[in-house]
């Protein structure tokens, strides 16, 4: 099934047809054309293209758009024209992809979808994909003759593992909370001595501690009076993170990168983050593979003739120059920044 093919790609490299997560407008223009529907505020932006919808948001003061993510509407396929962009990569759309078949080809290629459906009784299931951070929801009842139990109803990214680990904590979720306010009162010595006391059991430590970030950045976006100080306790655990090993290298180089520049666009200069030369080449450094190793694909569709080891190196090496090119301007370094765009050059080709 051809357009068996489209779902296939979205989820396993969270984009359509190269753009999605981190690209402009006028980037996702090039790529599907200007036959879209616009809704516009001065803070956010959406288009539809019918199969799929493409949202920004910008920070006050800002003029530049930066990607929120992209949903792929799966269940209005008996009721829209597909975008010709589409239909002339994967051919024609049929009816609405089935989770047990796009299920199953996923599992060939290696990539096992985790359920997190946080309610019983839902009238969707919901499923998640780590390399792509991308969320599937799949239709439990029938609905108004439109889409069949079992159907995917949509796929939207990005789902970061934050979300996720909000939902396995359960019951932890209030401990977490009160802790932190605790630990927000602390200096840095105390601070040491509480994570020495809190860290929960190996196999929830990670979860905890992501949980905790998202706390900090649901404050960091409700408390502008005290933005600078949650920066300055974001900033400090996320390196707290990275030295007792809770993130690999390539995870603590992905959140900084991301944090650092949400920091400078929303005007937050009291903390001494760190330089754009040096979040850049933390990323670099991070890359599992080089220029010449790393994975590459012409059309999507080849990724049969790759293995889990190879389709998961090159899905992290986009993370992070994606991570990495929001830094580029900044970057003092020639060489360093020939470095970077040599990479945001293949970025397209990689999975």
């Amino acid at each position: 099934m051809a357009d068996l093919d489209f779902f296939v790609d979205v989820v396993v490299s969270g984009t359509v047809l190269g753009v999605g997560q981190t690209d402009s407008p006028d980037d996702v223009a090039r790529t599907l054309g200007d036959a879209f529907v616009e809704s516009r505020t001065r803070a956010a932006m959406r288009r539809d293209y019918g199969l799929v919808e493409f949202s920004w948001g910008r920070w006050p003061g800002s003029s530049r758009w930066q990607a929120t993510g992209f949903t792929v509407q799966a269940h209005r396929l008996a009721s829209i024209t597909v975008t010709e962009a589409l239909v002339h990569r994967y051919g024609p759309f049929g009816r609405h992809p089935r989770f047990t078949q796009l299920n199953a080809e996923l599992d060939r290629l290696g990539f096992y979808l985790q359920e997190i459906t946080d309610q019983t009784g839902a009238d969707y299931r919901r499923y998640w994909l780590a390399e792509s951070r991308i969320s599937l929801l799949v239709a439990t009842t029938a609905y108004q003759e439109m889409i069949d139990a079992g159907d995917v109803w949509s796929i939207s990214a990005p789902h970061p593992p934050e979300h996720v680990a909000a939902g396995k904590l359960g019951r932890q979720r209030q401990a977490v909370k009160d802790g932190l306010v605790h630990l927000f009162q602390l200096d840095e010595q105390q601070r040491w001595q509480w994570l020495d006391r809190r860290q929960p059991a190996l196999h929830e430590r990670t979860n905890w501690w992501l949980y905790l970030l998202l706390l900090i950045d649901q404050h960091l976006g409700d408390q502008s009076h005290r933005r600078a100080d949650w920066a300055e306790l974001k900033l400090w655990l996320l390196r707290q993170g990275q030295a007792r090993a809770v993130f690999t290298e390539a995870e603590s180089a992905e959140k900084l990168a991301y944090f650092a520049g949400d920091m400078r666009r929303a005007g937050v200069e009291s903390v001494v983050l760190p330089s754009a030369d040096d979040i850049v080449r933390a990323c670099l450094d991070a890359l599992p593979a080089g220029l010449n190793e790393v994975a590459m694909l012409d059309d999507q569709r080849d990724l049969s003739g790759l293995d889990r080891t190879q389709m998961r190196h090159s899905r992290q090496a986009k993370n992070l120059v994606n991570a990495a090119q929001w830094h580029l301007d900044a970057v003092q370094d020639a060489g360093l920044a020939a470095q970077l765009r040599e990479w945001i050059d293949i970025k397209p080709r990689l999975v």
